[in-house]
């Protein structure tokens, strides 16, 4: 009995038989089975292989999100679309038996095709005419009886079940083997696999530790970097070498030290990824070459000392040294050229190089003349307070401000050691400068001021009426608070006066002022000066505490009398003399060989031979002209010095007068025309006769200029004669001043030294009388120079009243009673030396008196006493008055500049019109010590 038909089909006609039927069933279920185990397998098949695939790839390299998706995609749609498919084609797709029918004749074509015919006569209505129903059921046994005959299980197509079975159970295996043998892996893969769009970040056995590393990492533009990449801690794996590259640039291999690679990569310029790989692990990582940070600014703000009482000074540091004053404070500040992230900075004391020296030069201000320069180096041994601050600092880190680019380090303080201040900054990105600033503070000492004296030279002689024009100038590294000058007296011959001494305050300085320039007119009769040496210098002082004043080199002045200053234009004169005989004796032997080059004819003067001779006589006449214009100039100032002396006699100035008028001619006119026509006789365009006639003019020039040379000798000499003889008048006049500087010396200690030894003396007393013996000694010698000079002048002149003088002189015996008095003076026979002193005092006079009214008798006779020469001699002495005019209005002029001068100095009201009384300097009237 066959089994029912499914419900869902509705009944047959007439069925097949139930074998047949039972052998359909029996096809279709086992068709059934196969297909839905191959469907199920396959979808298996689709997630074990696409999990294992992930796992495979994640072995390799890191699978992106998307092909992560993409397999599990395509493994999943094995379940979700290929098994449904495969059940429906063949499950729903062969419910009937025609389906089946079909199915089978794939295999077995004949009995298909019966097998088919069967199952449609199951269906077909019966008719009387169309179908005989015992004919349909005999077909049907056939049918039934052929397929009895046959297994219609061969007929199922390929089953390929088991073999999917197999390789499903594998892929089990090989899922749970890398389940058990890498959990980790396993777990991660699959988490991967099941969410391939979550950021999962994929195991590794060897794990990179990529956490300190920045992203993007920036590394220093067009340099070789190194980059160090460790390994994780956690890391199952630790490779030997790993590898990596820039770009697409070539690998870079790494060994394992100390638990990371360090990767060496060439200079880069472009950014990209850097990829690294090691074992398992792979990484990329974006890399942006930079410029390393470097300084754009840096300055120094520095805080001067208090003392000082100036303001904050801002210095550029980009030199990277800076000299910076002891006790100041600084801080720097450096502005990077990208923000930085830290920074470091460090003080370096330096070794001293030298022993600190003492301020030198100071003298305080009761010893104006102290010493002006620093003090040398001591060759001592050091002492135990300077080794110990010369010994080794360490060094000591300084702190810093950050804030964005700018980095600011906490106030430096400056010792007396110098300073290296390394500084090192990181920026941003990580990257430090290419190497670290070191700055150079280099610590500086207040130097002492200096003041000096410009305008005047350092010996100078003047008479008491002058005036001097100098300038006083002042010079200090941080501020100068006065300046001035400041004089000292000293009389070179005994006498009862008491020298100069005095200063003067000239400018107030101020904290921010470095120099000063203060032009001065001094004038001894000002200041009540007597004739005198006298030691000028010029003071200043700074604002350091207890430094006091510095004094300038020494100005010398030798303030004179007249007949000392006579006696000093007289040697003067004479030296002017003795160059003007030797300019003549030059030219004499110019003009010899200017007379034998005459005597050659044009054309030899017009050979190259001649043609140097004369080049040279030119140059050699240049130069005598050059001599002779600088002797007249030195004859004009002498001219003038005499004028002004009062005391030259008048012959004597008349005769100077006419030579220094024929020096100036021969400068400016006669000795420039020789040197014209020497040059004209060079003339390449000369003819032969035109060079003769030039060399014959320049000979004729030329021998009128030696006589006028030898006339200006002539007027000089004869003056010289007067002025000596005018001078042995001034000479026993100061000899005779001498003899009573002498006695007034006694008169004024008689007191303290009557009646006592040399020894008994008190040691003030005894350099009194010791300069008065040295005196006495220095007259005697003067003295017998006086009557020697007077038998030389008389030889030379034969005039009788030098000659009675020089009689007069050798009767008194007067160099042996002087010889006398010396010895007398150095024992201290006070009386005895006060009455010959002022002895011989009384008949010095009465000789010059006798020589000087001789003079003035014979100063009327002239040569000849003609009436010309007397009106020359009256319009001399005319002119002579006029110049003496003229120079005593210029020195009343001259003194009162000084007298205004001293008045603004000493009152702060006209010196300082546009300050306030309390910004006033306080100059007060005893700044100025004048003369006792």
């Amino acid at each position: 009995m066959s089994d029912p038909l499914p419900s869902s089909q509705p009944p047959h006609q007439a069925p097949i038989p139930q074998g047949l039927q039972n052998q359909l069933e029996r096809f279709k279920k086992r068709l059934w089975q196969i297909k839905i185990a191959e469907a199920v397998l396959a979808g298996f098949f689709g997630l074990l292989f696409s999990f294992l695939l992930v796992f495979g790839l994640d072995r390799l390299f890191e699978t992106p999100n998307m092909v992560r998706l993409v397999i599990l995609l395509v493994g999943v749609s094995l379940f979700a679309l290929f098994a449904p498919y495969w059940i429906r084609r063949w499950v729903y797709g062969h419910r009937r038996e025609n389906q089946l029918a079909k199915l089978i004749a794939r295999r077995y074509p004949r009995l298909g095709d019966r097998l088919l015919g069967a199952v449609e006569l199951q269906d077909q209505v019966e008719g009387k005419d169309s179908l005989s129903p015992a004919l349909r059921a005999a077909a049907m046994r056939t049918v039934a009886a052929d397929a009895a005959g046959r297994d219609l299980l061969e007929a199922l197509p390929a089953a390929r079940h088991r073999k999917w079975s197999l390789v499903v159970m594998v892929l089990f295996l090989l899922m749970v083997a890398a389940l058990i043998t890498a959990p980790q892996a396993g777990v991660n893969a699959l988490k991967r696999w099941l969410m391939p769009l979550a950021n999962t970040e994929r195991f590794t056995f060897t794990q990179l530790d990529l956490s300190g590393i920045s992203t993007p990492h920036h590394v220093p533009y067009g340099e070789t970097f190194t980059l160090s990449v460790p390994l994780s801690a956690d890391t199952n794996r630790s490779p030997e070498t790993a590898r990596a590259r820039y770009g697409n640039g070539e690998w870079v291999e790494a060994s394992l030290v100390d638990g990371a690679y360090a990767f060496v990569f060439p200079a880069q310029r472009a950014a990209d990824h850097l990829h690294i790989e090691a074992d398992d692990a792979r990484a990329s990582l974006p890399v942006e070459p930079v410029i390393r940070p470097a300084v754009e600014n840096l300055r120094a703000a520095v805080k001067l000392p208090a003392y000082l009482e100036r303001e904050d000074i801002s210095a550029d540091l980009r030199s990277g040294f800076l000299s910076v004053l002891e006790g100041s404070e600084v801080t720097i500040q450096a502005v990077a050229s990208r923000a930085l992230s830290s920074g470091s900075a460090q003080v370096i004391t330096l070794p001293s190089e030298s022993l600190p020296q003492p301020d030198a030069g100071a003298a305080d201000a009761g010893s104006p003349f102290g010493g002006a320069h620093p003090t040398p180096p001591s060759t001592e041994p050091k002492n135990d307070a300077i080794v110990e601050v010369e010994k080794e600092i360490p060094p000591r880190d300084i702190a810093l401000k950050l804030n964005s680019r700018q980095m600011t380090t906490a106030p430096i303080t400056m010792g007396r050691r110098s300073l290296v201040i390394p500084m090192q900054w990181t920026d941003i990105y990580g990257l430090k400068a290419d190497k670290p600033v070191k700055l150079r503070l280099e610590t500086a000492q207040d130097q002492l001021p200096s003041t000096y004296i410009q305008g005047i030279e350092r010996q100078h002689i003047m008479l008491a009426e002058e005036t001097i024009d100098f300038e006083v100038l002042a010079e200090d590294d941080y501020g100068l608070k006065a300046c001035g000058i400041s004089w000292q007296g000293e009389f070179t011959k005994p006498t009862g006066g008491t020298p100069a001494k005095g200063e003067l305050t000239l400018e107030q300085g101020s904290p921010s002022r470095t120099t000063i320039s203060q032009p001065f007119a001094f004038s001894p009769a000002n200041l009540e000066i007597a004739p005198q040496k006298l030691t000028l210098r010029s003071w200043t002082e700074d604002y350091k505490p207890g430094r006091g004043r510095v004094y300038s080199e020494p100005v010398v002045l030798y303030i004179l009398t007249r007949d000392e200053h006579a006696q000093v234009l007289k040697n003067e004169f004479d030296r002017a003399i003795g160059e003007l005989e030797d300019i003549a004796r030059k030219e004499q032997n110019l003009n010899d060989e200017n007379q034998r080059l005459e005597r050659k004819d044009g054309k030899d003067l017009q050979s190259e031979e001649n043609l140097k001779k004369l080049q040279k006589q030119q140059d050699a006449e240049r130069a005598n002209k050059e001599r002779m214009q600088e002797l007249t100039k030195k004859m004009e100032e002498l001219f003038k010095d005499a004028v002004r002396n009062g005391e030259i006699d008048k012959d004597a100035l008349k005769k100077m007068s006419k030579a220094l008028q024929s020096m100036r001619e021969l400068s400016q006119e006669d000795l420039p025309k020789v040197e014209k026509k020497l040059q004209d006789a060079q003339s390449q365009r000369n003819t032969e006769e035109k060079s003769k006639e030039d060399m014959k003019k320049a000979v004729e020039e030329q021998k009128k200029a030696l006589e006028k040379m030898k006339q200006a000798l002539k007027d000089a000499n004869e003056a010289n004669q007067n002025f000596e003889a005018s001078t042995f008048v001034n000479r026993l006049k100061r000899a005779a001043n001498e003899q009573d500087g002498i006695a007034s010396a006694f008169i004024d200690a008689i007191d303290k030294v009557i009646g006592s030894s040399f020894e008994e003396l008190d040691p003030v007393e005894q350099r009194t009388i010791k300069g008065a013996s040295d005196q006495q000694r220095q007259t005697a010698s003067d003295v017998r120079w006086i009557q020697e000079d007077l038998a030389h002048y008389y030889a030379r002149t034969q005039k009788e009243e030098h000659k009675q003088l020089v009689e007069a002189m050798k009767n008194s015996r007067i160099d042996e009673a002087m010889e006398i008095l010396s010895s007398r003076v150095s024992a201290n026979l006070s009386f005895a030396a006060i009455t010959q002193s002022k002895q011989w005092a009384e008949q010095l006079r009465k000789w010059a008196k006798q020589l000087e009214g001789d003079q003035g008798g014979a100063g009327g006779g002239g040569e000849g006493g003609g009436g010309q020469q007397q009106s020359e001699d009256k319009d001399f002495e005319f002119m002579l008055k006029v110049m003496r005019m003229i120079q005593k209005e210029q020195d009343i002029r001259s003194r009162t500049r000084a007298l205004e001068n001293l008045r603004r100095s000493l009152n702060p009201d006209i010196a300082h019109p546009a300050l306030p009384k309390a910004a006033r300097p306080d100059t007060r009237p005893s700044d100025v010590v004048p003369a006792g």
